[in-house]
């Protein structure tokens, strides 16, 4: 659906409002109460983001550009509104196991999906960059919030070095593309460098600075450095919502920017197609590679998770293709879905993790052993996930992975997906792996001296149901999701 012209209406910014005052209330109402207070504000935060969703989804797609055409309204935006919207919901539910004495992990949290919320309509370079450090800077202080653990310190000393050096390599190639064109409105961009010519090795340093600033957020090989250390030495609950929540903030603000890749024409032989086919290559590869080797299952799905990175970076390689608009449409679709899909995936997958860490005092592999008969119903939540995180039949995970492929081929990208394929059989093993040991050997002893039988409460029973239950669902019938993405964004 294609914008009008810029606005200085306030009333497609209504989700943004509504998320600002309902993050005022809370912090003070964070100051009022001083027990449970981490319990409250994730009650109180749940309600508003769905009160937030429901607007989002209710707003008039038409509108266009708004506040002076910096942002954009259109169906990939109110696609993102309502996602980062669900998937804080659950983020904050798994951080009530952490935090429940304390309000401030739960607002960290809020703040980020405000910069979430601009980062999805940017339509502007500065818009983009400031919004993407909104999602940044709580991100920072989650990762360190346990003070006195030296790993936690430790990821978040990593997480603010290495994120200042993606924030100087983004803004770096910014202003090479606004010297390039002397405007900093996205679409302008694209417009003004496909009618240039004679700058495209300097076009080519830009997008290599803006695809290693972006890179880094979506943990793209070889910006993933951070990655395995931050994810094993945050809280698990904040790692939960790193791998899923700011990550996705992260393709919004690559898909907002691939119009000012495409004018990139085969400088050196490399083009835009060229860079991110050979990113999601490396990138799925190298992660899954990495995770055969760990005994971590915090640092396997860190691993796990960059290689999901390079499987969504696939969809983005087929729209650098100049494809027709079916096949792009084709490609957008794939990413949403898979998007969706591994936000259920990825945050139950870790919800178990959280969940035998607290009960078992570790996340090693050794903790997993034989849980299979003292924790059943945990073991069989964590093998459904892990057999979607594969694309294993009939989950979510292998319809989002079917989606992508159906793309790659409709784009004629063979050998993109036969690394893909390849890369899918080789994670079959590791995740494979932790099934095995929760099934097939006896806990061992001294890790757990005395294995007890694990049992879900109230909390741990929904957050179960809300992740298993759309993993097997939009495995075997995902035509309604389908069918709305492909009408909302297109």
């Amino acid at each position: 659906m294609s914008p009008s012209g810029p606005s200085v209406d306030l009333q497609p910014f209504l989700p943004e409002l509504i998320l600002t005052a309902g993050i005022l209330v809370l912090l003070i109402s964070n100051l009022l109460f001083r027990r449970n207070r981490g319990t409250l504000t994730a009650i109180g935060g749940a309600l508003l983001l769905a009160v937030t969703a429901v607007v989002a989804l209710t707003a008039d797609e038409g509108v266009g550009k708004y506040l002076f055409g910096s942002v954009v309204q259109d169906g990939v935006t109110v696609f993102f509104r309502v996602f980062f919207c669900v998937a804080t919901a659950f983020s904050l539910g798994l951080l009530v196991f952490s935090f429940r004495d304390d309000g401030e992990p739960f607002l960290l949290v809020l703040s980020g999906v405000l910069g979430m919320f601009l980062l999805a309509g940017s339509n502007d370079l500065v818009t983009l960059f400031v919004a993407l450090e909104l999602v940044s800077i709580p991100s920072y202080v989650l990762a360190g919030y346990r003070r006195h653990d030296v790993r936690s310190a430790e990821a978040a000393l990593k997480y603010v070095l290495y994120g200042a050096m993606s924030s100087g390599f983004l803004i770096f190639g910014f202003s090479y593309l606004y010297g390039l064109t002397g405007t900093t409105d996205i679409s302008e961009v694209a417009t003004r460098l496909t009618a240039s010519s004679g700058q495209e090795s300097m076009l080519l340093v830009a997008l290599v600075l803006v695809i290693a600033g972006i890179g880094y957020k979506i943990a793209m090989v070889p910006l993933h450095f951070w990655c395995p250390d931050v994810y094993e030495g945050s809280p698990t609950a904040v790692t939960a919502f790193f791998s899923v929540v700011p990550k996705a903030a992260g393709f919004a603000a690559l898909y907002r920017l691939m119009p000012a890749f495409m004018p990139l024409n085969g400088l050196y032989g490399m083009d835009a197609q060229w860079l991110l086919t050979a990113a999601s290559a490396i990138t799925m590869t190298f992660g899954n590679l990495g995770a055969l080797w760990q005994t971590s299952l915090k640092r396997l799905l860190a691993y796990s998770s960059i290689a999901h990175a390079g499987y969504i970076l696939m969809g983005f390689a087929v729209i650098a293709s100049n494809p027709t608009d079916d096949i792009t449409q084709q490609a957008v679709l794939g990413i949403l879905f898979y998007l969706v899909a591994y936000l259920f995936m990825n945050l139950g997958a870790f919800f178990i993790v959280d969940l035998i860490e607290r009960h078992r005092g570790g996340e090693s592999l050794n903790h997993f052993r034989g849980i299979g008969r003292t924790a059943v119903i945990p073991a069989l939540l964590l093998t459904v996930f892990l057999f979607s995180l594969t694309g294993i039949p009939p989950m979510a995970g292998f319809t989002g992975k079917f989606l992508l492929f159906a793309a790659l081929v409709s784009g004629k990208l063979w050998t993109l997906a036969f690394i893909g394929i390849a890369n899918t059989v080789v994670s079959l093993y590791y995740y494979v792996r932790i099934v095995r040991d929760m099934y097939m050997h006896e806990p061992d002893p001294e890790c757990v001296p005395n294995p007890m039988p694990i049992r879900l409460g109230g909390l741990a029973t929904v957050l179960s149901l809300g992740t298993v239950v759309p993993t097997l669902v939009f495995g075997l019938w995902w035509g309604p999701l389908a069918e709305w993405i492909r009408l909302h964004t297109w």
